[in-house]
């Protein structure tokens, strides 16, 4: 039997048999065409033997396989019994106490416990399988292959090192894993791994085969580009003569999307756009197309509804029934199930989108300069620019190429090409470049702009129903830092918790108008969908600030409330922030354009004027200047969806810094191996490191493992604040009610700077330099201690 079991393994060495892995030519293909199933069949079919010698030896206890499939058996018939199904393993290790032996065996609680946190069964929510003893017998039977593969795959690199398949794909996860170098070695002894000089070899090929993939994607002339700063922290480094003391290292980040809904003649346009560029010396300035504020203001025509609503009311409806439906009481939740989504406007078609991540730059993009030969190198990596100059790229021609960015790359690039309008060839003077702002950034922005008017201030911090003191009741301990510098994703969950739970008492009052005393009482009656979006709809007019805000406050001081309308005014902007998120999310481009308007109107009159001249821009060149096929282009493009999935859209500039989060924390190295060298080898590789770990997540029944929670329990905090807002009135209009701060309507400040014509030139194409000089003369605030640009800090602000 020795023989026959030797031949066996032998047999599995040869060449032929496909688990021959050569670090130096591992591909990303192999990589993702390694599947536990056909090396199962492959082992199993040439080796059944030994297969099925380790099937015996896997189970060499008879009297406890024998147990446990008779736990198994009464488990379930216990449960059809009683109709209730077994939804856990502790179900049917009480089964297996029933027949006595089993649970006093140290061994087999051991193994129970395991299966308990390595099965999991079927949550409390989802449907229940029909036979539940079938799922702990399909994952024991599991558990026991990858045993048996593993075994096996030890002896064959034990009898030939070339034979190497699982080993290989190991090796490539623990260096995803950013795993030490002693379990790596102690891997390899085992014979589970390949060594770490391998492992290295497999990553520089791996790095080599993603500079082909950038070159295929690039040469379409159908892909964008995305860039932005990546500044890391070597604290380890030891400073020496010849380097700087300085630990913080400056990059440039980048990754490549393929284009879709676009063909190659709708890109085919540089010269067009050349000639009506204000760029562009040797044309009268009359040829740029301009844009008058009411063209802007006709976009996406509103059409007549049979509620009478326009789109944002339309909205602000549904969202104060969504929040009723989902955080309201218990009973009224039924409803949810039906409904809906907010009409679509103009939607991105739902696509899965793919990225080939750039080869990180030994650049910082701090200067037109620097973007100069961040986006040289970029385009070389792209396999295009100036064949003339370069015979190993293509010639870009007469194509454009879109770039996304934040905003200071934006203004970085429009730099650079003003200083080389002047220059003899269109490849000199970046005539091709078209620059797209980042969509994750703007809505940074949008979270900002409620910062700076509504928690800034000192002024507006004082009374009771100002918003710092809501904040206080359900974050008590973080109040100083939201008055000072909250980030995004801190002032971005202020805005949903305190939004929420505004709306839901305005839902309290409209229970109380009806005889209810609470709102537990009104959910009781049972009200009917219809009833509950009419009552919505109400809400929608009475509890947001609407066009007339400007006569409200303009009434007698006896029947103004003065609080309440700054609560009016705060749910108007909290809403135009709720409707952007959800925009965004859905893929809605229609809709994200549509709230470009009242967010240029915002930007412009709380001082963010460089945002609002770069949203007039976009409708400027997307909808009146761009040919149509470069429009439809970038429209169908400024977002994208990593996994495909319905409400999973993401914006450009937060797939570049999610992929920058990954090389900071993930794929970088750590300790002494985070180092600068490392960071550039492996940056192009972020896509085939996700893809190994979930390989081997899956191949090893790790599919518990989640980086994706549960949200917190609000109802405890929610209810606190509710408590404040009834008791101090916040969404009941008092007659005579005063503050000592006016929260200032800065979107008719905004309207009103955007139909001066001074102002409405500055905030057109050219530039927006005059919109800093008309502060004054508008009485807009200018806070020039702010920076116009939040960054995105590493606590969590691209999960939101």
């Amino acid at each position: 039997m020795k023989v026959a079991y030797a031949s066996e393994i032998l047999s599995l060495t040869r060449r032929d048999s496909g688990l021959h892995y050569i670090a130096q030519g591992i591909t990303e293909d192999r990589l993702r065409e390694f599947e536990i199933e056909d090396i199962t069949k492959q082992m199993s079919s040439h080796a059944p033997l030994v297969w099925e010698l380790l099937d015996e030896l896997f189970s060499a206890n008879p009297r406890l396989r024998y147990k446990r499939e008779w736990g198994r058996k009464r488990a379930q018939e216990a449960a059809v019994a009683k109709r209730k199904p077994c939804k856990k393993v502790a179900d049917f290790r009480e089964a297996d106490e029933q027949i006595g032996g089993v649970a006093d065996d140290d061994d087999e609680a051991e193994y129970l416990e395991f299966l308990d946190e390595s099965v999991p069964i079927v949550d409390a929510d989802e449907d229940e399988p029909e036979d539940m003893s079938d799922q702990v017998e399909q994952r024991e039977n599991a558990l026991i292959t990858i045993k048996k593969v593993v075994c096996v795959s030890v002896m064959l690199q034990s009898t030939n090192h070339k034979c190497n398949a699982l080993q290989s794909i190991i090796g490539v996860f623990l260096q995803s894993c950013n795993t030490p170098e002693t379990v790596r070695e102690f891997l390899a002894h085992a014979g589970l791994s390949v060594s770490t000089t391998s492992i290295n070899n497999a990553v520089n090929n791996l790095s080599k085969e993603a500079k082909a993939k950038m070159r295929e994607l690039g040469q379409t002339f159908l892909a964008s580009y995305a860039y932005d700063n990546l500044d890391i922290d070597l604290k380890h480094s030891v400073p020496t003569i010849e380097k700087s003391q300085d630990t913080l290292i400056h990059l440039t980040s980048g990754t490549m999307l393929p284009l879709y809904e676009v063909l190659p003649g709708d890109l085919d346009c540089s010269d067009e756009m050349w000639a009506r560029s204000h760029l562009n010396p040797d044309i009268p300035r009359n040829v740029v197309p301009k844009v008058e504020p009411e063209d802007i203001a006709g976009l996406h025509r509103e059409q007549e509804h049979p509620s009478g609503l326009l789109r944002d009311e339309r909205f602000n409806a549904w969202k104060f029934l969504y929040d009723l439906l989902h955080y309201g009481p218990e009973s009224i939740r039924k409803h949810k199930q039906n409904l809906g989504d907010p009409e679509v406007v103009d939607g991105i078609p739902l696509k899965k989108t793919s990225q080939v991540p750039n080869r990180a730059l030994d650049v910082a993009p701090s200067t037109p300069a620097q973007n100069a030969d961040a986006l040289d190198a970029l385009f070389s990596q792209g396999g295009i620019g100036d064949g003339t100059d370069n015979p190993h790229v293509q010639n870009i021609n007469n194509s454009v190429v879109l770039v996304f960015g934040d905003l200071l790359t934006g203004e970085r690039i429009r730099s650079l090409m003003e200083s080389r309008s002047e220059e003899p060839t269109p490849r000199r003077r970046l005539q091709f470049v078209v620059y797209v702002m980042g969509l994750f950034h703007l809505k940074m922005a949008c979270a900002d702009a409620i910062w700076r008017v509504f928690i800034h201030p000192a002024q507006a911090r004082k009374e009771d129903n100002a918003l710092i003191k809501h904040i206080s009741q359900i974050r008590p301990k973080e109040t100083g830092k939201i008055e000072s510098n909250p980030g995004f994703r801190r002032m971005h969950e202020v805005i949903q918790h305190v939004g929420i739970v505004s709306r839901l008492d305005c839902w309290s009052i409209e229970a109380r108008k009806r005889g209810f005393e609470t709102l537990d009482d009104f959910a009781a009656s049972d009200p009917s969908l219809d009833e509950l979006q009419q009552t919505a709809n109400r809400l929608a007019l009475e509890h947001v600030a609407g066009p007339d805000m400007s006569a409200l406050r303009g009434g007698t001081e006896g029947s103004r409330d003065q609080q309440h309308e700054n609560i009016l005014l705060r749910q108007q902007y909290f809403l135009l922030y709720e409707q952007m998120s959800f925009a965004m999310n859905a893929g809605d481009i229609g809709r994200v354009e549509t709230l470009f308007l009242p967010w240029m109107l915002i930007f412009q009159g709380c001082g963010k004027h460089k945002y609002a001249a770069e949203l007039r821009r976009y409708l400027d060149n997307v909808h009146f200047i761009y040919p149509k096929g470069l429009s439809n282009a970038i429209r169908m493009n400024i977002l994208c969806n990593p996994t495909g999935k319905k409400g999973a859209f993401r914006a450009i500039d937060w797939l570049v810094e999610h992929n920058n989060l990954y090389i900071k924390r993930i794929y970088g190295g750590k300790f002494s191996n985070h180092q600068k060298e490392r960071i550039l080898t492996e940056s192009p590789l972020i896509e085939v490191y996700k893809n190994t770990r979930r390989q081997l997540e899956k191949f090893f029944c790790l599919d518990h493992k989640t980086t994706r929670h549960s949200p917190p329990k609000m109802k405890l905090t929610f209810a606190r604040l509710a408590a404040y807002m009834q008791k101090h009135e916040t969404n009941i209009h008092k007659s005579g009610r005063k503050t000592s701060y006016m929260i200032p309507d800065v979107m008719g400040k905004g309207m009103h700077v955007m139909m001066t014509p001074k102002a409405a030139a500055g905030m057109g194409a050219v530039g927006d330099e005059v919109d800093v000089e008309m502060d004054d003369e508008m009485g807009i605030e200018d806070d020039s201690g702010l920076p116009d640009e939040q960054e995105v800090e590493d606590d969590g602000s691209l999960d939101v």
